[in-house]
């Protein structure tokens, strides 16, 4: 059986980035889907947490190549990435699995520790389905 990624399973078609915002789309599919034909509501969270590390992880890549964030003299550079930190969500309705969601972030708090986004998932016809805020800690590697 070959093995894939949880990003591989979400299907995720889209993931365009720009500044503090973000936007994507994912294809639904029989893998996201719950007993009664309904999208899984950790879907959404596994989605909504892969594009908050996605999202910080980019802002972190452009920070690093600015003159200012690079190490003086021979002071080693450290890397910093985005690892998920907490996750919490209010779905408010159902979706047939079928067809396509789209997600917009928006960062609201970008520290030295820490990022927080706004997530809200929408279906084909820009009904909201699901509210998140994803934060994500700031970690040395």
């Amino acid at each position: 059986m070959k093995e894939t990624s949880l990003l591989e399973q979400l299907q995720i078609e889209t993931f365009h980035c720009a500044g503090q915002a973000f936007q994507s789309t994912m294809r639904l599919s029989s893998f996201h889907a719950q007993p009664f034909g309904f999208v899984n509501g950790g879907v959404y969270l596994a989605y909504g947490e892969a594009l908050a590390g996605m999202a910080s992880n980019a802002i972190l890549a452009q920070e690093m190549t600015e003159p200012s964030k690079r190490g003086v003299g021979s002071e080693p550079i450290k890397q910093r990435v985005a690892v998920g930190q907490s996750v919490t969500a209010n779905h408010v309705r159902p979706k047939r699995c079928e067809g396509y969601v789209v997600a917009r972030g928006q960062l609201l708090h970008k520290g030295g520790r820490n990022h927080v986004w706004t997530i809200n998932i929408f279906d084909e016809t820009d009904q909201l389905l699901s509210h998140m805020t994803v934060t994500n800690s700031i970690i040395n590697v």
